[in-house]
């Protein structure tokens, strides 16, 4: 694998901190203090601007300031519609080609979600749930289809980990993973079906409690980002 340049470290850092909360939707940033806390030039902080501005993560104002985007619920939907319909399209293909290390890589990180619950950790709770859906890919050779999904998913994830912190989302989450391996195990073909596409849609966006508990962190209705966007660092 060919080493990463600056350029990709400083996108791969930044992206890392918008996507956690670390950086929060509607935060500015500075090329000149990224740059030196990175301990880098200012170039590759503009060239990971640009990109992140690409994937709608930065939200660019002419002559005033960089700041990260917030969520958009139209993005949050979209993106939200990949996962849903390539998810749902790999799953016949996968319990096809399914193995039982396969299997017990998921039961692996339905036990990596338990200890994350423990620990009060959404971020590590999260990743922990995407790798147990990307097993889903690797096993079948998609792994295109996966990029695409991880890609594109930066207003979806962060409402994720916003998402699993309400009430008992995250138990109910480790409770499905759990059945999913479950029905696998005992070869429940139609049933394993069944229960991720209700997985994979119990995330209702419309009457969630997350956009009213983090409204500052939500778009709202009269923003219009496209326009903004366009400038210069």
């Amino acid at each position: 694998m060919a080493k990463k340049s600056i350029q990709e470290l400083v996108y791969d850092e930044l992206k890392r901190n918008i996507i956690s909360l670390h950086l929060k939707p509607g935060q500015a940033m500075s090329t000149q203090e990224i740059a030196t806390k990175l301990n880098v030039s200012r170039t590759p902080v503009r060239e990971a601007f640009l990109q992140l501005q690409s994937e709608n993560l930065i939200t660019m104002i002419p002559q005033k300031e960089t700041v990260v985007s917030k969520i958009n619920r139209s993005y949050i939907e979209q993106e939200k519609f990949i996962r849903e319909c390539l998810e749902m399209g790999v799953i016949d293909i996968f319990l096809k080609k399914r193995s039982s290390s396969d299997i017990r890589r998921m039961a692996e990180f339905v036990e990596a979600q338990k200890r994350f619950v423990a620990e009060k950790d959404p971020v590590g709770f999260v990743e922990a749930d995407d790798l147990f859906h990307k097993v889903l890919f690797e096993a079948t050779g998609q792994e295109m289809a996966w990029d695409t999904i991880s890609g594109k998913n930066g207003h979806y994830k962060r409402f994720r980990i916003l998402f699993v912190q309400t009430n008992d989302v995250a138990e109910s989450s480790v409770r499905q993973h759990a059945e999913i391996v479950r029905l696998l195990e005992q070869g429940e073909d139609d049933l394993v079906r069944n229960a991720l596409k209700a997985h994979i849609q119990r995330l209702d966006i419309d009457n969630s409690e997350v956009i009213r508990s983090y409204a500052d962190y939500f778009e709202s209705e009269d923003e219009n980002p496209q326009e903004r966007r366009i400038g210069t660092l």
